[in-house]
C-alpha cells in the first residue's frame, strides 16, 4: 500500500478543513463508483482532457470549483460538504485542489493501476 500512503501523505497535512475535505474525498470516491467513476463523470462533463492530464506524466491541468460542481453534480458536492462539515463552496474548492493531485499520485507511470483494490483501499484510507 506504499503508493496509496504516498498519495495521501502528499495531500495530507493541510489541517482543519483540509483534512475534513480529504476525508470527504474518500466518501466521494466510494459513492462515485471509484476512481473510474469519477473519471467517467469528468469525461461526460467535457473535462476528459483535464482528467487525462492528471494520469499522464506531464503537468496537471487545474480544475475549478465550478467544474467540480458541474462534473460531479450538486448532490455529490453537497454530500461531500456534509461529510466534511464545510460549505459546499469549500468542499468544491478542496476537491478541485486535491483531486488532480490524488489522481496524479496514484498514476506515477502515466496510467492508472488496477482500480478495484486501489478504489477499495483509497476510499477506506481517506475516510479515516
Amino acid at each position: 500500500m506504499g503508493l496509496l500512503d504516498d498519495a495521501v501523505g502528499t495531500l495530507g497535512g493541510k489541517g482543519g478543513s483540509g483534512n475534513a475535505v480529504l476525508g470527504a474525498l474518500g466518501g466521494l470516491v466510494e459513492s462515485a463508483g471509484g476512481v473510474q467513476g469519477i473519471m467517467s463523470k469528468l469525461e461526460a462533463s467535457g473535462l476528459g482532457d483535464k482528467a487525462q492530464s492528471w494520469i499522464g506524466t506531464g503537468g496537471n491541468e487545474a480544475i475549478s470549483p465550478d467544474e467540480v460542481k458541474r462534473a460531479l453534480g450538486p448532490d455529490e458536492v453537497r454530500a461531500a460538504a456534509e461529510r466534511a462539515g464545510v460549505s459546499e463552496d469549500e468542499a468544491a474548492t478542496g476537491i478541485a485542489d486535491m483531486l488532480p493531485k490524488l489522481i496524479d499520485q496514484v498514476s506515477p507511470d502515466g496510467k492508472l493501476p488496477d482500480l478495484g483494490p486501489l478504489d477499495d483501499a483509497l476510499a477506506g484510507f481517506l475516510k479515516r
